[in-house]
């Protein structure tokens, strides 16, 4: 029933209206934020606010009612609903880093069962580094391969080679002290002046290349060069070029090809280039 007098008229008209407004704004929950944070101003939801409780509505209505017109007052912009979306977005996953993986095995460049006496830079091992599954090039300072000794004159004067690459310093003497100088059996370690590099994608040859003793005659023994491993890792580890993350390679671990010694007279028609690039590396 409305007020008789024209006073009470005003006030219920109002108050009908401010409801109206109340359920236009809940009834635009579809419409764009922008266009109803343009309708109704800060003030004007506290005076809704205000009415909505001197009729006594429930107050979680009202609190509801309140989140929901300052939900659409609030300057969303541009930026912000960007943000939004970028939350909700599942992130594309972090880049891979490189694998860096390296397989050593004893290479059959070194089958030749005999080697001259007293020559230098003989051939004696050779391994193949095979770095065709790895992402990204490793490098190595230094290198440990096993010596099995049943020689009574071991060689001496043992470098790393790969071809005409040479890794460890040389000198103009029949004694060099870097070099490896084995006596028994065990695993010796190469330190190497330059970086030895491997590639990604590619294998690579590594040789060692040794001086024999003038008084290693036949029947006087034989030795051999091959690889130890543990778990079937090296015992040494080289960094990976971009990474910059230690790199242990696998291994194929081998006792290598068992050297006994002849004469040169006597040495296979192999050995004689071997002993011609010595002997051309001895007056570089």
């Amino acid at each position: 029933m409305l007020p008789n007098s024209d006073g009470s008229y005003k006030v219920f008209f109002g108050i009908f209206l401010v409801l109206f407004l109340v359920i236009a704004v809940l009834s635009f929950k579809g419409v764009s934020s922008t266009v109803n944070a343009a309708a109704l101003s800060e003030a004007q939801i506290q005076s809704i606010i205000s009415l909505l409780l001197a009729f006594k509505i429930d107050p979680e209505i009202v609190s509801n009612v309140e989140a929901s017109l300052h939900g659409k007052a609030l300057d969303i912009g541009p930026g912000n609903i960007a943000s939004t979306t970028e939350a909700n977005e599942i992130p594309p996953p972090a880049p891979t880093a490189a694998t860096s993986s390296l397989i050593i095995s004893v290479s059959s460049a070194s089958d030749a069962d005999t080697v001259p006496v007293g020559t230098v830079y003989v051939l004696v091992g050779s391994y193949r580094f095979d770095a065709t599954a790895s992402g990204e090039d490793i490098s190595f300072s230094s290198l440990k391969f096993l010596y099995t000794d049943n020689a009574l004159y071991d060689p001496y004067n043992c470098a790393i080679f790969s071809g005409p690459d040479e890794f460890m310093t040389r000198y103009k003497y029949s004694f060099n002290p870097d070099w490896v100088h084995p006596a028994g059996t065990d695993n010796y370690e190469f330190i190497l002046t330059t970086p030895l590099v491997i590639s990604k994608g590619t294998a690579r040859t590594i040789d060692i290349r040794c001086n024999t003793n003038t008084n290693a005659i036949k029947g006087t023994g034989s030795f051999s060069w091959g690889i130890s491993d543990i778990d079937g890792k090296a015992l040494f580890t080289g960094i990976g070029v971009d990474s910059k993350e230690p790199v242990t390679p696998q291994v194929i671990p081998s006792v290598g090809s068992i050297k006994t010694f002849v004469s040169k007279a006597a040495q296979p028609q192999g050995n004689a280039a071997a002993l011609f690039m010595a002997i051309y590396s001895w007056f570089r």
